[in-house]
């Protein structure tokens, strides 16, 4: 069956954008889904969030630093979480304005027309 949905976890999770899901092991930015909850517990009304974690640099990161000897190494490295700039792949008639709404509301969406 090709080009269908399947089902691959259940258990807790937090959906950002199709690019920024937390959940189980997926660590988007180096941030795991323990990280950002407590972070919106700690400022439920901020919109934009960050954490010093220990991660791998990324080709992305390389490129904007001009360090591509450290691609692939392990470093301390701020990780952000910005509701003002979040892209997303779908059309919403409201999105969140911070980490607390998010938490709080269901947000609809429909298919971009392409």
């Amino acid at each position: 069956m090709k080009n269908q949905w399947r089902l691959s976890y259940t258990g807790p999770a937090l959906v950002v954008s199709s690019g920024l899901v937390f959940y189980a092991e997926k660590r988007p930015k180096g941030l795991s889904l323990e990280d950002v909850l407590g972070m919106i517990k700690e400022h439920p009304g901020q919109g934009y969030y960050e954490k010093l974690v220990k991660r791998r640099v990324t080709l992305g990161d390389a490129l904007s630093l001009g360090r591509f000897s450290e691609l692939g190494t392990e470093k301390l490295m701020t990780s952000s979480l910005d509701f003002y700039r979040v892209e997303h792949d779908r059309d919403f008639l409201k999105l969140p304005k911070s980490g607390g709404a998010l938490l709080r509301n269901k947000y609809q969406s429909k298919p971009r027309r392409a």
